[in-house]
């Protein structure tokens, strides 16, 4: 796999829940803790340390400094980081006595727990064939080998997180729960599977992204956010309006340029409340919220395709009679 894989995977769980990044101050423990188990290590910048000959350990970290991946394959794998890495004339493997060793010194760095579930038969996946075990605290990808389910290739070892996200679906492959975020499949706890609502905003405690990928992974249902407000498809930037509008009444018109935009969701939720009040737009882009008293409101404008916009709206009879008007752009 190449360093610019780990980065787009890495990227998409920053948009889903925590801005990641190269380690902060607080991995510098655990970073200390690594060499001592593994040596000085191969790359300051990644976070790479030697297993053995052929192997590397890659440590991967979110911006409070916890852990929450380990990559362990050979060098040979990771062509960007060791682009003069030996190409084997054959496929490398740990041994299965390699693989528990390798497995322990990483739980001293950071306690996978008991084994809860051992992997049934290696399913399909983008990488090779691969199986899963369910730790108390973690779970672990393993890439085997076509005709040996325990001549491991390479793992990945997915620490739980708490993340915060709108679920689109939950599916179980190969035994194990698996939730659908931002288009990547994520591992659960069968319990923490269990209490999942698709849909809508929550806080879940959840491994990976896994090396299921994105296969699979769609939308079910209308996603909410924090707010209650719908998200778009796909999920994109939102434009934050940093003027807040006052005005007479919530009605107006949502526009692309010059052009009226049909069927956009404007949905806004006084301070305070929990009720989100909503309105589509007709094919003149005019929509009207008439439920509203004066006070202040959050706002949201989203339509598919589109960055979402979002901001504050004081409603006050006393307010020029002018009109909300709301212009979106193409999405990325």
């Amino acid at each position: 796999m190449s360093t610019k894989f780990r980065c787009s995977v890495v990227a998409a769980c920053l948009v889903a829940f925590y801005a990641l990044s190269v380690a902060g101050d607080g991995s510098e423990p655990m970073l200390a803790k690594a060499a001592k188990l593994f040596g000085k290590p191969l790359s300051t910048e990644h976070q790479v340390f030697r297993l053995n000959d052929n192997y590397v350990v890659w440590l991967s970290f979110d911006t409070r400094g916890d852990l929450f991946q380990v990559d362990v394959g050979p060098k040979s794998y990771y062509t960007t980081e060791f682009p003069n890495a030996k190409k084997p004339s054959s496929p490398e493997y740990l041994s299965v006595r390699e693989y528990e060793d390798s497995l322990q010194k990483i739980s001293h760095l950071k306690d996978i727990g008991t084994l809860q579930a051992r992997h049934a038969s290696a399913g399909s996946s983008a990488f090779g064939p691969v199986n899963t075990d369910r730790f108390e605290r973690a779970f672990v990808d393993r890439i085997v080998a076509q005709n040996d389910s325990e001549a491991v290739r390479k793992f990945n070892i997915y620490f739980l997180e708490n993340m915060a996200g709108s679920p689109e679906q939950i599916e179980t492959v190969q035994e194990q729960p698996m939730v659908c975020l931002v288009g990547l499949w994520y591992y659960l706890q069968p319990e923490a599977a269990r209490r999942v609502k698709v849909g809508q905003w929550q806080t879940l405690q959840a491994a990976g992204p896994n090396l299921h990928g994105t296969t699979g992974c769609f939308r079910t249902t209308v996603l909410h956010d924090a707010d209650g407000f719908t998200i778009e498809e796909p999920q994109n930037e939102t434009v934050v309006v940093s003027k807040p509008y006052r005005v007479r009444k919530l009605a107006g018109r949502v526009s692309m340029g010059d052009q009226p935009l049909e069927g956009v969701n404007v949905e806004v939720r006084r301070e305070g409340s929990n009720t989100v009040l909503r309105s589509m737009t007709n094919e003149q882009g005019a929509f009207s919220i008439s439920a509203a008293s004066e006070g202040q409101y959050r706002f949201k404008v989203t339509k598919d395709g589109f960055k979402a916009l979002s901001g504050t709206i004081f409603v006050d009879r006393k307010a020029p009679p002018v009109p909300l008007s709301f212009e979106l752009y193409v999405g990325t």
